[in-house]
């Protein structure tokens, strides 16, 4: 199995532990877990794409940006639907909703590991670091939904490349 796949089941083990005590270390981590499913599912969907050499994937693969996918991911989940109904971007590629899905999940999925792992004032239900999971488990289905789109190749080379300096 895939280390995305393996992480997004120890998230819902970690949230669905305990029902009746839950551990809040369980749940902080179960939320910053179902994060990083995420992440490395995108990461290795792009590198796979975009690096023919097999053995320099992982070296790329440590080039992604958590900041710079933050930004991609802001711009796609402010599309809005155009006259026809369609998500365009500012480049004109029409993109599926399940594209957007997959970047609000990741930024809100980023914010709540950010809180999970930081704010330690703050409470995290059981039933939120449950939420949290099943939204990663949503942008996993729309990735599957997506994946064969031309827009979804766009999005995975943005996410990589994004951060290279204009020349």
């Amino acid at each position: 199995m895939a280390l995305h796949d393996d992480l997004l089941n120890l998230a819902k083990e970690l949230v669905n532990r305990n029902p009746a005590a839950p551990v809040e270390g369980d749940l902080r981590r179960g939320v910053s877990t179902a994060y990083y499913a995420l992440f490395h599912l995108l990461v290795r969907e792009a590198t796979a794409r975009l690096v023919t050499p097999i053995t320099l994937r992982s070296r790329v693969a440590r080039s992604f940006d958590h900041r710079i996918m933050r930004l991609v991911c802001e711009d796609y989940d402010k599309l809005t639907p155009d006259a026809s109904g369609q998500l365009v971007t500012s480049t004109g590629e029409v993109v599926p909703p399940g594209l957007k899905g997959i970047a609000t999940a990741f930024l809100e999925l980023q914010r709540a590991r950010f809180r999970a792992d930081y704010d330690m004032a703050l409470a995290i239900p059981q039933r939120q670091a449950q939420d949290e999971v099943r939204f990663a488990e949503s942008a996993f289905a729309d990735w599957v939904a997506v994946q064969a789109d031309p827009a979804a190749a766009t999005f995975l080379a943005e996410l990589l490349c994004r951060g290279i300096p204009k020349r």
